[in-house]
């Protein structure tokens, strides 16, 4: 070998042993996804150098032939946060942006003006998880605790934090990205915003059995979840975060700096995680010898992991299109890298892809609900309710139910139940699950004979009470709503204001070739929607409708009297 190829060998090889380190055959992705269920991968490994290596594995959609590749598009679900984290470090280094000054000198957060608290909220809360906002809202945005005194996810920060960015630029997020990440990285299959090009090569959602699902083509952009983005571009970024590329030295390593500590787990109330903390838009594990950063994704039907170990200066990051897609949350930085990443599985908590849950989830529409669920109910019927690590426990088969349910399948949701019950003859909550399953089927006798058991169960609970009512006696009041049609419908509710907008507490009936619900209203004006079948959506029967100031256009009645 000539001196200077011998020079160029010694030169690369750390970098060419990294990447056969991190290049596992097809063949062992593919039996790892096909163990958990999931139908289609894309992975990417990195060091400070840049991408080493990415692959494919598995379909873009189940029971269709395009493979997933190198340029296939994914949901990016919250590995959108750390990618907005560092496009506002970059403004604040242009002096554009301060993160230490309170948000509502920028910009007012009108949603939360009536707690003066708001005024103490600063960007660097909101990208360290401090801002005491919930993840989302439910009605009326309110404080979980005082800004600045402990971390609480939350995706409303992000959100507040995009208003402000976007105000103070006079630009769109998607239209920042372009401009300070994605063209400097050499991102070009990259947008918080769905787009054209995207539509030859993405990755279809699946949920927890396998089957496709609605994807979101986000025509608004979300700092929070709407990225759109490949494994090899998004390795591109988390190459630019380790070695801090386009940012001031001193930025660059204040990403790093611990800000809060969470709890154990994600839901955590109580113990403080002991390796956990949370820095500039980015978790960070604090494990001796391996200091590591990292960040997960969860759009439901879309799921993600990036890890990346700052001691060895390299990491991986992979994207899946299936609900069960962080059950190997563990297993592709071990394959890959040799990193264990135990504490961080712990407290964002996913069921390992091994666990009975993934595996009866993965098999149960092929097989059937009593063969794929009975091997892992080892219990005899009637008897001893204790669980072990190989069993499905009560809160396993009502979870797995009640994603059935929203699915055509719900008669295997059904089957499930009844083997519960048989399993769990005292549980008052798989009566429950049982009737609004045989409601959701039209089975209204069924329906109606599980839900006299469960009162008897649980006589305080009014809102079951109500349903009972409705199947049981001819519904009275002084507003009556018809809608004709929907020969094919199974169940067919009213969600509104007036009920706490939940879609099963008031029922319509079929009567011939319409549905009809009456129910007592006092005076005023309501919003709601009809839910068909799961299906939220305006009274077609009604051309009154409003914005609910979310987003939502809703049908809009009007009561004059009682």
């Amino acid at each position: 070998m000539k001196p200077k190829s011998l020079v160029l060998l010694l030169l690369f090889l750390p970098q060419l042993l990294q990447a056969q380190k991190a290049a596992l055959p097809d063949s062992d992705l593919t039996t790892l996804i096909d163990s958990a269920g999931i139908p289609g991968l894309s992975v990417a490994v990195i060091n400070q150098k840049g991408v080493v290596w990415s692959k494919g594995v598995g379909v873009r959609e189940a029971g269709k032939p395009e493979r997933v590749d190198e340029n296939t598009v994914f949901s990016a679900a919250s590995l959108s946060k750390p990618l907005f984290a560092y496009l506002v470090l970059k403004l604040a280094d242009e002096g554009k942006i301060n993160l230490d000054k309170p948000l509502y000198q920028y910009v007012p957060f009108r949603a939360i003006e009536h707690d003066e608290r708001h005024k103490r909220i600063t960007a660097r809360m909101v990208l360290s998880h401090q801002t005491g906002l919930p993840n989302w809202r439910s009605g009326q945005l309110n404080f979980l605790f005082d800004p600045g005194t402990r971390f609480g996810y939350s995706g409303e920060g992000f959100v507040y934090l995009q208003g402000v960015v976007t105000t103070i630029t006079g630009k769109e997020l998607d239209e920042l990205a372009q401009q300070y990440v994605f063209r400097p990285l050499g991102m070009s299959r990259s947008s918080y915003r769905w787009q054209p090009a995207f539509e030859a090569n993405h990755a279809t959602p699946h949920n927890r059995f396998g089957q496709p699902t609605a994807l979101s083509r986000y025509n608004e952009s979300n700092a929070a979840f709407s990225l759109m983005t490949t494994a090899t571009d998004y390795g591109r970024f988390i190459v630019a975060l380790l070695t801090g590329q386009g940012l001031k030295p001193a930025t660059a390593q204040a990403i790093f700096r611990p800000l809060s500590t969470p709890k154990r787990t994600l839901d955590d109330t109580l113990q403080a995680s002991p390796t956990i903390r949370w820095g500039v838009g980015i978790g960070l594990a604090q494990q001796a010898g391996n200091e590591g950063f990292w960040h997960w994704g969860d759009n439901g039907d879309f799921r993600c992991f990036v890890y990346v170990s700052r001691a060895r200066k390299e990491g991986v990051v992979y994207f899946t299109n299936c609900r069960n897609g962080l059950s190997i949350v563990s297993d592709v930085p071990a394959r890959t890298l040799g990193l264990p990443v135990r504490d961080i599985a712990d407290f964002v908590y996913y069921e390992p892809y091994r666990s009975p849950f993934v595996q009866v989830s993965r098999t149960l529409l092929k097989q059937g609900a009593v063969a794929s669920a009975k091997p892992f109910l080892a219990t005899k019927p009637g008897g001893s309710t204790r669980r072990s690590t190989a069993q499905l426990s009560e809160e396993d088969l009502l979870r797995m139910a009640d994603e059935l349910s929203n699915t055509p399948q719900i008669a295997q949701a059904v089957e499930l139940l009844e083997l519960g019950s048989t399993y769990y003859p005292q549980s008052a909550d798989m009566m429950k699950a049982s009737a609004f399953a045989h409601l959701k089927q039209n089975d209204r006798p069924k329906a109606k004979a599980a839900l006299s058991r469960y009162v008897v169960m649980k006589p305080d609970d009014q809102a079951a009470r109500n349903i009972l009512t409705q199947l049981t006696e001819p519904t009275k009041g002084n507003v009556t709503l018809r809608l004709p049609g929907f020969p094919a419908a199974r169940l067919i509710t009213l969600a509104g204001s007036f009920n706490n907008w939940q879609p099963l507490h008031t029922l319509f009936l079929r009567e011939g070739n319409e549905w009809r619900c009456t129910l007592q209203l006092p005076k005023g004006t309501y919003q709601y929607k009809i839910v068909v079948d799961g299906n939220w959506q305006t009274d077609p029967a009604n051309p009154n409708t409003q914005d609910d100031g979310k987003g939502n256009t809703n049908s809009v009645m009007t009561v004059a009297n009682k």
